[in-house]
């Protein structure tokens, strides 16, 4: 298969594993993504999700070979499936954190952008790279970038195809924090499995009403977190805190 997956101490582990390529995706890879992200969706043992890459490359983008003669329609399928792991992971409420080393073009960029956190190594590199080969961004890129960066710098790095190093990415905002080489995975895994032990549903609901948040007036996103508090104030995860900070002791969260 062209990605690993396993899982431990709830932390489900994605891998990238076609080196050769750069871990550029064909659409074997998209399938198996899809299916392992509604995997973590599905699994109550699995309270958050890291993404990483082998072989110094994160993902360097879709596997042009592999579609670069295909049919309008057939490539609006593809499109399609591309896009149900999109929203998947986009909606998935659970923590998302991307450990990126090498490049992260194309839709390997656009991946990296619907994890919550971001890590990288100096090693890494983000690319809208399609005018390169005269497409337009797939897997929600624009959108995506043009949140974190301003519509104008999304649109100039779309237009250009500039190669933002780590420490650029960082001072933008995509990256949450660099690690060396030889530490990066650990500080993700650590991370992933901080964010694991954590109150899940609290995270989960807090990511859903920020997605919604960016696209409805503020009296709308009043309501969904009058609407939201109610509802997280009964899990069994609220109940603990509450009893932990008035026994002066750490909370002991199960993600329900």
């Amino acid at each position: 298969m062209p990605l690993l997956y396993s899982h431990s101490d709830g932390v489900g582990r994605m891998t990238f594993d076609f080196p050769e390529k750069k871990n550029a995706l064909d659409q074997e890879a998209r399938r198996e993504m899809e299916r392992i992200v509604a995997q973590v969706r599905d699994d109550s043992r699995v309270r958050a999700l890291l993404i990483t890459g082998t072989g110094g490359a994160f993902c360097a983008g879709g596997d042009i070979n592999t579609f670069a003669s295909a049919s309008a329609m057939a490539m609006r399928d593809r499109m399609k499936q591309q896009h149900r792991v999109t929203r998947m992971l986009h909606d998935l409420e659970k923590p998302v954190v991307a450990a990126v080393a090498g490049p992260a073009f194309g839709v390997g960029f656009n991946i990296a952008l619907l994890a919550d956190i971001i890590l990288a190594s100096p090693s890494a590199r983000f690319c809208q790279a399609y005018a390169r080969v005269a497409i337009v961004p797939d897997g929600g890129g624009l959108y995506l970038l043009s949140r974190v960066v301003g519509a104008q710098r999304a649109k100039a790095m779309f237009l250009t195809a500039q190669v933002i190093d780590a420490r650029e990415a960082r001072d933008l905002g995509i990256v949450h924090a660099i690690h060396e080489e030889d530490a990066l995975e650990a500080e993700a895994l650590a991370l992933a499995a901080r964010l694991a032990a954590g109150p899940t549903r609290a995270f989960g609901l807090g990511k859903a009403m920020l997605n919604r948040g960016m696209d409805c007036d503020f009296a709308t996103y009043l309501e969904i977190e009058a609407t939201g508090e109610a509802f997280i104030m009964q899990t069994e995860d609220h109940r603990e805190a509450v009893s932990a900070f008035g026994e002066k002791r750490p909370p002991r969260f199960v993600g329900a």
